[in-house]
């Protein structure tokens, strides 16, 4: 037997998110539903939660990194993509 599940969420958030798993192929019931399935399955949330001070942390770390790369002389490449999700982390 199958219940309905009601979500309010923010109109930006949803429109995003909709965009983003169109891209994937996905649509918003099948995403919540494999997320449920895998929080069962797991036993844990499917995906990592940290804190914004944790993310910048994360960032900041990397950061320093790249700098001591490119202190050594090497090259120090991100794709647009990594960038954004760098971006988003903060």
């Amino acid at each position: 037997m199958s219940r309905a599940i009601t979500v309010r969420v923010d109109e930006n958030v949803k429109k995003h998110a909709e965009e983003t798993l169109e891209e994937i192929g996905l649509n918003m019931t099948t995403y919540i539903i494999s997320s449920l399935k895998a929080l069962v399955r797991e036993q844990k949330v499917p995906f990592e939660l940290t804190t914004k001070q944790q993310a910048n942390v994360e960032y900041l770390a990397k950061l320093d990194e790249s700098i001591a790369q490119a202190e050594r002389g090497e090259v120090v490449m991100y794709t647009k993509e990594q960038m954004r999700a760098m971006e988003k982390s903060l």
